[in-house]
């Protein structure tokens, strides 16, 4: 209910704007009451600043080893170990000239969640661990990795501005999706309590986005390499069901930017798991469409296959 108050050059000066549903006779212990609340926080947000940054990035990923990200799945030190692999895996794939970036930047990336300023402030995650970084004297890139590696969070959001924040990013999101697959945590209607939904839909929306010609199939074969000692189900079995588990967001995803269910399908069905590839291939069948040669082939097609 806080709304904080910017200057024209848009920097937050020390004033905000309180809403109460209460018409007291003395607003102005209302105003002050807001204010008392306000400065506590906000006291406790620099108490927390600055205790975090009297213990090292490098001892908070350690800490990480006491974190459970989940119980099959082990510790989120684990994860992190696992999730850097498959990020310099990606980085490799796509010819990325800093892949020395990428391993530093997914190994501290999640660093921040034992932090007390995220610990109390869980929205700051990525946010804080970006601040920490630079105050540590990493790279730039680096500390830019660590907050673009959790976009994009919803649809519509802006992607990683740096393919190495594109291949973080899409690494955390499949060692999660590939993980809870492999342990039976698979998605129903209406139980979803990792967004898998959601960061399958951002591992697609970087890989269109961005136009990288990677391999689905070989993605998941990696990420269930470093998950081997984990997961309870077949790698057959859990491969199958992953790759459905994105071709059914990848559909949903092209049918509404306004794509035809049958073209989208018709350029799925040859088997690629070459997400740009198989967009190219839907826009090309829905330009063939529109000439006029087009039905009489696709009769004499199906008359044939018949």
């Amino acid at each position: 209910k806080y709304f904080p108050v910017t200057d024209d050059a848009g920097h937050v000066i020390n004033y905000f704007i309180a809403v109460s549903n209460t018409k007291a006779d003395d607003m102005k212990a209302i105003r002050e009451g807001n204010e008392r609340v306000l400065r506590a926080r906000l006291a406790d947000a620099r108490f927390f600043f600055e205790e975090d940054q009297k213990v090292s990035l490098d001892r908070r990923v350690e800490e990480l080893k006491d974190v459970i990200f989940q119980t099959k799945l082990g510790s989120s030190y684990e994860k992190v170990l696992r999730f850097q692999a498959l990020s310099v895996w990606l980085a490799e794939q796509l010819r990325c000239d800093d892949v020395e970036t990428v391993s530093r930047a997914a190994y501290l990336c999640k660093a921040d969640l034992v932090t007390g300023m995220v610990g109390e402030f869980p929205q700051l995650q990525g946010i804080m661990g970006r601040e920490y970084a630079m105050r540590a004297v990493e790279p730039r890139a680096v500390a830019d990795v660590i907050y673009e590696h959790y976009l994009p969070r919803f649809a519509g959001d802006e992607l990683p501005g740096t393919v190495a924040g594109d291949v973080v990013s899409i690494a955390d999101k499949l060692d999660t999706i590939v993980g809870c697959f492999g342990i039976g945590l698979v998605p129903t209607g209406t139980s979803d309590p990792f967004a898998l939904r959601r960061q399958a839909l951002g591992i697609i929306n970087i890989i269109l986005g961005k136009e990288y010609r990677l391999d689905l199939a070989s993605m998941v074969d990696t990420s269930l390499r470093l998950l081997a000692d984990k997961v309870e189900r077949s790698e057959e079995e859990t491969k199958s069901e992953v790759m459905e588990f994105f071709r059914t967001r990848f559909l949903n995803l092209l049918t509404g930017q306004g794509y035809p269910a049958d073209l989208v399908e018709a350029a799925m069905a040859v088997g690629s798991s070459d997400l740009v590839d198989v967009r190219a291939r839907t826009d090309a069948l829905a330009a063939f469409r529109q000439q006029p040669e087009f039905e009489p082939l696709a009769v004499a097609f199906k008359r044939v296959g018949r």
